[in-house]
């Protein structure tokens, strides 16, 4: 079987809050900054929620990760996709695999023995929708080289690596794996910087993947802006450009703009209620890889990517129903 798009991402599942403006100063009293994702200890994870529960706040439960949003929704939109992760063999394991089964996604790491559970995601949503990630990785810092099936990657026709991954260094070793083998079998590689955090933090590993292979840059302004240590997004995109020849920002409601082999193009936004942005970058990027694996110009993608990625935020969670997708799919065409 021959796939459109492979991915290799963490597996987390998410418990998602709405949290007003006071439990907002709560958090930064904690150096949790809000609109970043923020890496905890399973014991503070533990803690936040009691917090919230204790506040009478019910969670909405579900299967998330960067990487993994973005497959789904490019497997609903019609792509061929196989997800590499790492799942401990406990509840939110055996959860998070049957939602990648249930979703058409193609899978072949086995739930693993460990005493660190699932990876799992506290997501706090803002009035403002914005939204504050606190990540606890668990087994996900396990995921090794050893894990990653070479000939998925051989037939796939494209690669997609969440930037997430170079918070662990077995993380950046499965990566590094990965890009060198779609560098030898010719497989097209598209990368996400994820996070303006883990750009911050962690610059060095991410510079040194994209100098082995990348087809495609996904961020949004925030990163994009981090990464290229610059303050305009124009100049940001030409440093951007020199790394890839095709280059994705998103601007939140303004759209996105971006290069596709030096054709420099901007695509306006829709306008929408929002009422949580978690998500709405994963669905850009999953209907984007999606478009471009069925043949149309990244442009073409950009501007299915938006539209996509409208809905999401209409939406609490970072997923819609399968209908939704298929929705949006015919809404769109």
């Amino acid at each position: 079987m021959k796939y459109d798009l492979c991915t290799i991402g963490s597996a987390l599942v998410d418990y998602t809050f709405s949290i007003n403006k006071e439990y907002e100063v709560n958090l930064a009293n904690k150096n949790i900054p809000k609109g970043s994702m923020t890496l905890i200890e399973r014991e503070e994870q533990e803690l936040l929620m009691k917090e919230l529960v204790e506040m009478n706040l019910v969670p909405d439960k579900a299967c998330g990760g960067s990487c993994t949003n973005s497959t789904v929704a490019a497997s609903l939109f019609g792509a061929n996709c196989h997800m590499s992760c790492i799942v401990s063999d406990d509840d939110h394991g055996k959860f998070y695999i049957e939602d990648l089964l249930s979703n058409k996604v193609s899978h072949t790491n086995p739930p693993v023995s460990s005493a660190l559970a699932s990876g799992r995601c506290l997501v706090l949503v803002s009035e403002d929708a914005e939204r504050t990630m606190c990540t606890n990785l668990g087994v996900n810092i396990e995921f090794s080289t050893h894990d990653l099936d070479e000939e998925i990657i051989k037939i796939s026709d494209y690669l997609f690596l969440e930037g997430y991954q170079v918070a662990s260094p077995k993380g950046v070793d499965v990566c590094r794996k990965a890009l060198n083998i779609a560098l030898e079998c010719n497989t097209k590689v598209s990368i996400s910087l994820s996070d303006p955090n883990i750009v911050n933090a962690f610059r060095k590993e991410i510079k040194s993947l994209l100098e082995i292979k990348c087809d495609l840059i996904f961020c949004n302004e925030d990163e994009a802006l981090a990464y290229t240590e610059t303050k305009d997004i124009s100049d940001a995109l030409e440093v951007l450009n020199k790394i890839s020849t095709n280059c994705l920002i998103t601007r939140g409601a303004l759209g996105c703009v971006g290069i596709e082999e030096n054709h420099l193009f901007s695509v306006p936004g829709h306008k929408v209620d929002a009422i949580d942005s978690n998500g709405a970058g994963d669905m850009f990027a999953g209907a984007v890889l999606y478009s471009i694996s069925q043949g149309q110009s990244l442009e073409e993608g950009a501007k299915f990517g938006c539209y996509a990625a409208s809905k999401i935020v209409s939406h609490v969670g970072p997923r819609l129903s399968k209908e939704d997708y298929r929705q949006i799919k015919d809404n769109y065409s």
